[in-house]
């Protein structure tokens, strides 16, 4: 667990506690994947190292990319066709673009030689 006044200060520099956790889980995921840690530290726990980035401001949470803020609009558009209404949006509508975009992401990495 965090000390509770390192805890205010990376909620304060992050903007609020979703914030915070997010950026945490996904820089430690980073760093899990052979990231390298952008401050110098003798800890060799993950979590240390990611509060020292964030209290240094060495990592922040970005903005949302065109692609992930137009997810909910794609599923929407998929559950009945291109229509302009507004449509009420379920797992499994999440679910189809999710494969639509690993599908997609796993050709650009992967492609076949034709």
């Amino acid at each position: 667990m965090l000390d509770v006044d390192i805890e205010d200060q990376l909620v304060e520099k992050t903007g609020g506690k979703l914030q915070l956790t997010s950026l945490m889980q996904k820089r430690l995921v980073e760093l899990k994947r052979g990231a390298r840690p952008l401050v110098v530290t003798d800890s060799l726990d993950l979590l240390d190292i990611v509060v020292q980035e964030i209290l240094q401001g060495k990592v922040e949470l970005g903005e949302l990319e065109v692609t992930e803020a137009n997810f909910l609009d794609d599923a929407r558009k998929l559950k009945d066709g291109d229509s302009d209404e507004e449509k009420g949006v379920y797992g499994s509508d999440l679910k189809k673009v999710k494969e639509e975009r690993i599908k997609e992401l796993s050709e650009f990495l992967n492609p076949t030689k034709e």
